[in-house]
């Protein structure tokens, strides 16, 4: 009986129409995003529904949902599986050894996703974002935002493996500034309410820092800051759009579209193993100045020219 390899199923017969999966532990507010994935395959000359099948999960945190899901995918021999965090690609992976995985998460040799960025070796390759590594220098726009901030809080999601390394990243560099770091870390998303914000004050915080996994409540995070007085910072533009402080971090719309680059290269016939992890090579900053007038912040002239994005 012959031994399915990561590609083996996609090449076996040519009128099969190849099944694209993404899935992901983040809240339904980031499935926009796919259709930056539909775009770049089509413009690869794929068309959706003749020469390729997309579809797409988000399951905000349930990771046994996301286990059923997996488990249906699997089943039904899906050709591709695109896990979008750390935490689905460390699910999918305990899932699957052959079908080939087109990763989206952070600092994936720390996180032994792969073996290398060079060689990952596996099934599994795709794009890594920021990571935690730009901690310190969110910290420092902090201080450029508000002259003298001596305390910032910062929030993290606990069941995420990547929680440990942001807060480790956040502390380390909230030391060498000598600056005060509340700590808060939550369960699960519903526990994002506005005790959480008057807490924090309470303890003295001046500014949160919100770990990248809470993207998709961004909306929700951005209204709790304005009402509380808090002004909130994290990696990506989503977050300033939706009405926080700032961002600083890799543009996550792009990375999500270079997953398309991988996906091609796999259906040709590539191994996920012999594909390099691509890491990003740019870093945006994006600012809501709406939101700094009412937090009465005063926008410094020269971080204003150095943004990439500014929101009115």
């Amino acid at each position: 009986m012959a031994v399915a390899t990561p590609t083996s199923v996609l090449l076996a017969g040519e009128d099969k129409v190849p099944r694209i999966a993404v899935i992901s532990l983040h809240a339904p507010a980031l499935a926009a995003d796919v259709d930056g994935i539909r775009e770049e395959l089509k413009k690869l000359g794929y068309v959706e529904g003749r020469t390729i099948e997309i579809e797409s999960y988000f399951t905000d945190g349930d990771k046994q949902r996301a286990r059923d899901i997996l488990k249906g995918l699997i089943d039904k021999g899906v050709d591709v599986i695109v896990p979008w965090t750390t935490a689905t690609v460390q699910l999918t992976m305990e899932m699957t050894q052959t079908i080939p995985l087109v990763m989206i998460a952070s600092d994936p040799v720390q996180a032994k996703l792969v073996q290398s960025l060079s060689r990952p070796g596996g099934n599994v390759t795709g794009v890594s974002m920021s990571g935690p590594d730009l901690a310190g220098k969110r910290l420092e726009l902090l201080r450029e935002f508000v002259p003298g901030i001596q305390s910032v809080a910062f929030l993290s999601f606990a069941p995420s493996p990547g929680a440990a390394a942001f807060v480790r990243e956040s502390s380390e560099a909230a030391g060498k500034i000598g600056m005060k770091l509340v700590l808060r870390s939550i369960d699960r998303p519903d526990q994002l309410v506005g005790t959480l914000f008057s807490g924090l004050k309470e303890e003295g915080a001046q500014a949160l820092v919100v770990q990248p996994f809470f993207t998709g409540h961004a909306e929700k995070l951005a209204q709790l800051g304005l009402k509380s007085g808090v002004p909130i910072i994290s990696d990506y533009p989503t977050f300033p759009k939706a009405g926080a402080l700032a961002s600083l971090g890799v543009d996550l719309s792009k990375r999500v579209r270079r997953t398309a680059y991988f996906i091609d290269r796999i259906l040709k016939g590539a191994k996920p193993a012999d594909l390099p992890v691509e890491q990003p090579s740019d870093f945006d900053l994006a600012v809501n100045v709406k939101t700094a007038k009412a937090l009465g912040i005063a926008v410094p002239t020269t971080l204003l020219a150095r943004a990439d994005e500014v929101i009115e």
